[in-house]
């Protein structure tokens, strides 16, 4: 019997007979809106769907709701754990999870019948699954996956939830419209002056014969600046050029190396917005949506970069619902490198607001052709599609772009522009899910042939820069090896070791406030300081507060890997800690030391941890649709 309204508790009232703190309320509201309190009532099992619930805590809310009729089994709670499973996977990167790792973990959980729970999810969530089959090449780049889901059985399959599967579709079939649509570029194209970098003639080519170019930048200290030239090169020659970073720090970046330009470098969520595609429109476009336009291919923010202090590996300074023995719920703080099978425990910001349905009143009240009128039979006016337009959309650091966010960037290319997308695949991937660049680099689909010879995606291997010290590491480094530093007379790389966070912490602060300035003439704003974590005795947070007692101003500050990845400051002191020594990958390491272009110090106090990840470590592997959609489309 469902409850009449002014029977119905309030959320306060529920939270509080199951002994939730305080402070959950807001966090409840913010994920589950208004009718948060009926939603629950209904399915207790919703709240796991609050950042910082665990399983347990969700069993001991619904037993408090539902009371004895609150079991393991119930369908409900299959949903929402299996929900919750692939949210803190969505942490570490991945867009999927293979399904026997999820029954795996279900059956963890007190899940009886693990794959019979899985397949109850599936029915009711906003989940599918595909087959694994096609996630994974032959050695021949082949490919060949077969028939997708036919015949493949559970450590086949992988599971995705509904947002991550429509967001690399859509990059799927904004790859083939690009490929498909390219206006052409005019005269002046085949003149563009390519004597500023050895690889402007091959983009040239590349970029007039295709409608998009992937560019894998080489490990040199020039990688920005020769995707900047490239795009004002092409601006001169007459080409309309909108030019755009993956990230914050890949914006700050080419501001600066087109500063003396009339060139603007936009964020992702900055240029949906110059095409009326910012949060607001994002939110209504369904339902709003112009006869010819594509709408959204995800409900997305439009900017990989988070803000936040520390990537994915950081564990939440704050409290977090959790059961105890008496099932009600109490606040504790989880701690760093938890985790379950399917994915590492973290805190983290709101992902669980999934994409919905338009209301069907505001569809028919924003297209009058579709309501039940006396006209309904009425033929519809023609759709006004907009003329295809020539010109280019420059996309630098692109490793570090979500696949929901390149999924709405892509869709949001006006019909005839050229896209040119330029990363580096060796890094590490973006701070959301996904990892689209790395995809589009690696996979080959005979749907594509239709468009390129080899399957593929069209792309160009960025020039090698000339020789320097940063280079020679970083060539190294993509290669699984740490080579000891050189003894350079001009100081270009530095290795500072140190013995514990103390002391790593005042070695950072005398190179950034006092060495490297006296020794390039670099002013404060030219250094940057990196730390992996945000938190910690040798974290960003720390770090801030010493350089600004040192510098005696508030504007400088630390950045955490995660932010500083995708840009390049003059000088760069990155900072190795031991406690942080964990999260180290081949591709973080190489990363790092690509963010100073004239001066590098390592500080470092990870032992021999960080040898160890750079020779077996490659990076974090992540599960995604991607490979699969573009063989299929």
């Amino acid at each position: 019997m469902t409850m009449t309204e002014p029977d119905a508790p309030s959320l306060d009232q529920l939270l509080a007979a199951a002994g939730a703190p305080g402070d959950l309320a807001p966090r409840v509201a913010a994920t589950l809106g208004e009718q948060a309190a009926s939603r629950l009532a209904g399915d207790p099992w919703l709240i796991l769907s609050v950042p910082g619930v665990r399983p347990e805590a969700a069993d001991g809310f619904a037993r408090s709701v539902l009371g004895g009729t609150a079991g393991p089994q119930d369908p409900r709670r299959a949903r929402a754990v299996l929900g919750w499973l692939l949210d803190r996977a969505a942490l570490d990167g991945h867009t999927a999870q293979p399904a026997d790792v999820l029954c795996s973990a279900l059956g963890t959980l007190g899940f009886g019948d693990p794959a019979g729970a899985l397949h109850a999810a599936l029915e009711e969530g906003d989940m599918l699954a595909f087959s694994n089959a096609a996630e994974e090449e032959d050695e021949d780049g082949s490919g060949d996956s077969g028939d997708g889901e036919a015949g493949a059985g559970a450590a086949d399959l992988m599971i995705i939830r509904e947002r991550y599967a429509f967001a690399e579709e859509g990059v799927g079939e904004a790859v083939q419209r690009l490929l498909a649509t390219p206006e052409p570029l005019g005269e002046d194209w085949e003149r563009l002056d390519t004597t500023g970098d050895r690889i402007h003639s091959e983009l040239r080519d590349t970029v007039g014969a295709y409608g998009l170019t992937l560019v894998a930048t080489a490990p040199g200290i020039a990688k920005t600046a020769q995707i900047a030239g490239f795009a004002e090169a092409a601006a001169a020659a007459g080409v309309p050029v909108a030019i755009i970073g993956g990230n914050a720090a890949s914006v700050r970046t080419l501001n600066r190396e087109l500063g003396g330009t009339e060139l603007t470098v936009l964020s992702i969520q900055e240029y949906l917005a110059s095409l009326g595609r910012g949060e607001a429109e994002e939110k209504a476009a369904d339902a709003t949506a112009v006869p010819g336009q594509r709408g959204p291919a995800a409900d997305s923010d439009g900017d990989s970069d988070s803000d936040s202090d520390s990537d994915s590996d950081d564990s939440a300074a704050g409290g977090s619902a959790t059961s105890t023995a008496d099932g009600s719920i109490a606040a504790t703080a989880e701690s760093a490198g938890a985790s379950t099978t399917a994915a590492a425990q973290t805190d983290a910001s709101d992902e669980s607001a999934d994409p919905s349905a338009p209301d069907p009143a505001e569809a028919e009240a924003a297209d009058p052709a579709s309501s039940d009128s006396s006209d309904a039979e009425a033929e519809p006016p023609a759709p006004e599609f907009a003329e295809p337009q020539p010109g280019l959309v420059v996309v630098s650091a692109a490793h570090q772009i979500d696949a929901e966010s390149l999924a709405a960037l892509l869709d949001a290319v006006p019909e005839g522009m050229r896209v040119l997308l330029a990363g580096d695949p060796a890094e590490p991937g973006p701070a959301g899910p996904g990892q689209p660049f790395r995809d589009l680099i690696d996979t080959r689909s005979d749907s594509l042939m239709a468009y390129t010879a080899d399957g593929r995606v069209p792309r160009v291997r960025a020039a090698d820069s000339e020789p320097h010290p940063l280079t020679d590491l970083r060539f190294a480094l993509r290669e699984g090896e740490l080579p000891p530093p050189e003894n350079d007379p001009e100081k270009r790389l530095v290795i500072v070791p140190v013995r514990d966070a103390s002391e790593a912490v005042a070695r950072a602060v005398q190179l950034a406030a006092d060495s490297i300035p006296r020794t390039f003439g670099l002013a404060p704003d030219d250094i940057q300081v990196v730390a992996i974590r945000a938190t910690g005795d040798a974290g960003a947070d720390t770090l801030t507060r010493a350089l600004r007692e040192r510098l005696g101003t508030e504007q400088v500050r630390a950045l955490t890997a995660r932010e500083a990845l995708g840009g390049t400051w003059p000088a760069a002191v990155v900072v190795l800690d031991g406690p942080s020594s964990g999260s180290l990958t081949r591709a973080l390491v190489y990363g790092l030391c690509g963010l100073a272009e004239r001066h590098l110090s390592i500080v470092h106090g990870a032992g021999s941890a960080l040898p160890q990840a750079v020779a077996n470590v490659p990076d974090r592997p992540r599960h995604t649709r991607l490979p699969a959609v573009l063989r299929d489309l």
